[in-house]
């Protein structure tokens, strides 16, 4: 039995580029743990990373029609309307291959995999939730090394007589410990991607937010899951060893465990890491109300320089919309901390969302400029235009369904449309959209901190055009800073960032007077756009 795993390239267009919410961050070692699952039960797998290889979707169907494989797994990802071309590649490598078995796995098949299986029937199953135990159990049903026909492995839907049909659900697993640490990409290849070394020290989340289908795709009623500090430190050391690369990022979507035994493990962690004998420098994801200071303290010495921070809005009424259970003081505390601390700080955040009024939409300009979280025009833009998106899998996904403000729309009818119930704010949202875009069109990210360099820091006061400062550039933890831009893309970045504070602010104030509606919005973005052809004429 010889088994092949792809992560197919990952095909995006201008309007889904900027969109990380198909699969979340701890997808990427859904292929590496599975991998290593079914080595550790004395099975033949190889692992073809096609997206970190740079193959587009032809190189890659050539290379699975040169391969030699029984069972082809693949990790599918939404990919809008191009997911379609991932699945035409892999109907012509069925055709060719057609003894083969084809499953798909991941967030976006445990969701889709009734449209999957019904409109591409050339798909054999599909692993519903965590898929190392289900591919792993499918795979030696398939060798004859276990009794059982391989249609009834739990945790997995096919086509039968029937249709599609799912089996019962495989239970989470519980001892994250006894899991094989992840195969990886080879150490010259993630160099090549200037990679950070991906790890994930737990699973699941213990919020419950209405965007976010982590809990649904874990299982109903499952709950955080974190394997040990000394788990982590000793796979930690095993790839620095093999890659002598010091940067991490832990990939989980809650980096902690609820409550004081949460905060006790964390500090275990750091503790246990700040013992390493090379120069560690991590970043994590967590929500507002994780940031405690002594922890972050402790974390910070332990090399920890970069943090996703969960804020989602500055409105109260918008975060209890989202069922996040936190508050704007949670959120203003925690990002206070954070920048004592002198850390890198990331935002998840929505400003529009169907419920969206004009009031909070203010709400979230006031916090952003209170906050100081407005550095530069990327990052302005960013905040500024993300919009709630809807997938099939999410709580708000059933509950505007039932409420009659969804309309699943694109492939596999994955994505719910909407219009939000304030007209007045949906308006502003597609003019802010389009402005933002073409903002980032201009900047093309270089004014933004990433692993890769420094960011820009393009701070100017307030949206009305207050006083402007001097840019700055903030280094990544470990990272080589390279040259500032010149002075000329200084002042067009300082110029940019002011000018979409000022419009959102003025565009609040037409939407109120009833001078910008849905009739109104192309006006408005067109001077918008005048607007920023005008300052990078003087600029």
């Amino acid at each position: 039995m010889r088994i092949l795993l792809l992560n197919p390239p990952l095909l995006t267009d201008p309007f889904t580029d900027d969109l990380v919410v198909n699969a979340p961050l701890s997808a990427c070692l859904l292929t590496g743990y599975a991998g290593a699952c079914l080595k550790q039960a004395g099975l033949d797998v190889t692992v073809m990373d096609a997206d970190l290889a740079g193959l587009d979707v032809a190189q890659t169907r050539k290379k699975l029609l040169g391969e030699d494989f029984d069972l082809l797994g693949v990790h599918l990802k939404f990919l809008w309307e191009r997911t379609a071309e991932i699945m035409a590649m892999l109907q012509v490598v069925k055709e060719e291959k057609p003894r083969i078995h084809l499953n798909l796995y991941g967030h976006y098949p445990t969701f889709a995999w009734e449209p999957l299986l019904r409109q591409f029937p050339f798909v054999d199953s599909v692993v519903l939730g965590e898929p190392e135990l289900t591919i792993t159990d499918l795979a030696r049903r398939l060798a004859g090394l276990d009794r059982g026909a391989w249609q009834e492995t739990p945790g997995l839907a096919f086509n039968s007589e029937k249709g599609a049909v799912q089996n019962p659900p495989r239970c989470a697993i519980t001892d994250l410990d006894a899991l094989p640490f992840p195969l990886r990409p080879s150490p010259e290849l993630a160099a090549r991607r200037n990679m950070h070394n991906y790890i994930l020290g737990s699973r699941g989340c213990f919020g419950r937010c209405n965007f976010c289908y982590l809990s649904s795709f874990y299982g109903p009623g499952t709950v955080w899951r974190g394997r040990s500090p000394a788990n982590i430190v000793a796979e930690i050391e095993e790839v620095y060893g093999s890659t002598g690369n010091p940067s991490f990022y832990f990939a989980d979507a809650n980096f902690f465990g609820p409550g004081e035994r949460g905060r006790q493990r964390a500090l275990e962690l750091a503790g246990r890491l700040r013992q390493m004998d090379f120069p560690l420098v991590f970043g994590l994801e967590c929500r507002a109300s994780d940031v405690d200071e002594r922890v972050f303290y402790s974390l910070v010495e332990a090399g920890l320089r970069d943090v996703f921070l969960g804020v989602e809005s500055g409105s109260q009424s918008a975060l209890d919309r989202f069922q996040k259970g936190t508050t704007v003081v949670q959120n203003e505390r925690a990002i206070t901390i954070l920048r004592r601390l002198g850390l890198n700080i990331s935002l998840g955040f929505i400003n529009f969302d169907p419920g969206t009024t004009l009031e909070e939409i203010r709400e979230n300009l006031d916090f952003l400029q209170r906050m100081e979280l407005l550095d530069c025009p990327s990052t302005t833009a960013h905040l500024f235009f993300h919009r709630q998106v809807v997938l099939r899998g999410t709580p708000a996904y059933n509950q505007l369904l039932a409420r009659g403000q969804l309309r699943p729309v694109g492939f596999t009818a994955h994505e719910g449309e909407y219009t939000i119930a304030d007209v007045r704010a949906e308006a502003v949202a597609r003019v802010m959209g389009a402005v933002a875009r073409r903002v980032l069109e201009i900047t093309g990210g270089e004014d933004m901190y990433t692993a890769r360099g420094p960011k820009v820091s393009c701070c100017g006061g307030k949206g009305n055009g207050g006083s402007s400062v001097d840019c700055e550039i903030v280094t990544a933890g470990g990272g080589r800073p390279s040259a500032p831009p010149g002075s000329g893309r200084q002042q067009l970045y300082r110029r940019l960032n002011l000018f979409l504070q000022d419009f959102l602010s003025r565009l609040l104030d037409a939407a109120g007077r009833g001078e910008l509606n849905l009739g109104t919005v192309a006006d408005f973005v067109a001077a918008g756009q005048t607007g920023i052809e005008e300052i990078m004429r003087i600029s």
